[in-house]
């Protein structure tokens, strides 16, 4: 199976094809205003879940900046904010990714429009 250059989304990948049956890597799927809703939604259950039973550290870091991508990524390209989290610890969470110099730029920028988007929101 062909994954992601970036080594740190291989399981990403892995698990972004077999939850939506697609060839296309997660950072892509998460950063295209394409992907649905519907298929967010059932991202962030699956990022929740690496992000809390991640066989290592790095998985459950992993899982919880996915987790957060796909509620960023909800709201910037649906305008739906599909979380019931506090609105200030979306916009921690937006902001933990934005500044994470491990993640793919593509993934920044969403967090970066997403937190733009917060105000709207409160």
């Amino acid at each position: 199976m062909e994954t992601n250059d970036e080594p740190m989304f291989m399981i990403a990948d892995w698990l972004v094809k077999d939850t939506l049956g697609t060839t296309t890597d997660a950072k892509t799927v998460l950063t295209s205003k394409t992907t649905s809703l519907v298929d967010l939604k059932r991202l962030k259950t699956i990022f929740k879940h690496l992000r809390i039973e991640g066989e290592t550290t790095a998985d459950r870091r992993l899982g919880a900046r996915l987790y957060a991508t796909t509620i960023a990524s909800g709201l910037v390209f649906h305008e739906q904010l599909i979380s019931d989290q506090s609105i200030p610890r979306l916009i921690q969470a937006f902001s933990d990714l934005e500044q994470d110099g491990n993640l793919p730029q593509d993934i920044r920028n969403v967090a970066r429009q997403a937190t733009e988007l917060m105000p709207g929101f409160a």
